[in-house]
């Protein structure tokens, strides 16, 4: 969906609706996302939050954040998060961004996260380079390719990533911010329903 257009209810869960139509069974993604939705849910809205996200009735029994699930379960916990933190956030898209920025931040400061930390050495460019391996890592579908349109400037091109635009710009937010850059800038397009492009700059 274009950015500017979840409007209501309806047009979030028909936008959910398509991208699950798309889902592969053999695609999953690492726990630590499903965790990283909850935190910030927790830090955000409370327990009460909490559970009612939980009771929704898709989220993984003894979650292992080092395991890979099914997409569709992390998919419908991410959009209910992002409608329950909308009227909070200021809107369904600034909510995913959020929840992107700390599915980041779980990322980095997990286990597989720590190879990351030791090989960028708080460089943000060589982290911007590692997003490739870093995803593949995190999910075991799609393809990100990073292009440099200057030392601290590049464009991302996401294809077959199943969160929305405003999510991803928040994951590259998130990545910028672990490493201490400053000044961040990231804006994302959709292209198709599951291609983006995302240009980003900061200063360190």
């Amino acid at each position: 969906m274009e950015r500017g257009k979840w409007d209501t209810p309806e047009d979030v869960e028909h936008e959910l609706s398509s991208r699950l139509a798309l889902v592969e069974a053999a695609e999953g993604i690492r726990g630590m996302h499903f965790a990283a939705v909850l935190d910030t849910v927790r830090f955000l809205g409370g327990e009460q939050a909490v559970a009612r996200i939980q009771q929704g009735g898709d989220f993984p029994a003894d979650l292992d954040t080092t395991e890979l699930y099914p997409v569709p379960p992390f998919m419908r916990v991410f959009f209910s998060a992002a409608r329950l933190l909308a009227p909070q956030l200021g809107g369904v898209e600034e909510a995913m961004r959020q929840l992107g920025v700390q599915g980041t931040l779980a990322f980095i400061n997990s286990m597989f996260g720590a190879e990351v930390r030791q090989q960028v050495g708080g460089e943000p460019k060589r982290l911007v380079e590692m997003l490739p391996e870093a995803y593949r890592m995190a999910i075991n579908f799609g393809e990100l390719q990073v292009a440099w349109t200057g030392p601290r400037s590049g464009r991302i091109h996401m294809r077959r990533i199943f969160t929305p635009v405003a999510y991803n710009e928040g994951m590259l937010e998130g990545a910028l911010l672990a490493v201490g850059a400053q000044d961040i800038q990231v804006r994302g397009g959709q292209t198709s329903l599951l291609d983006s492009e995302y240009t980003l700059a900061w200063d360190n």
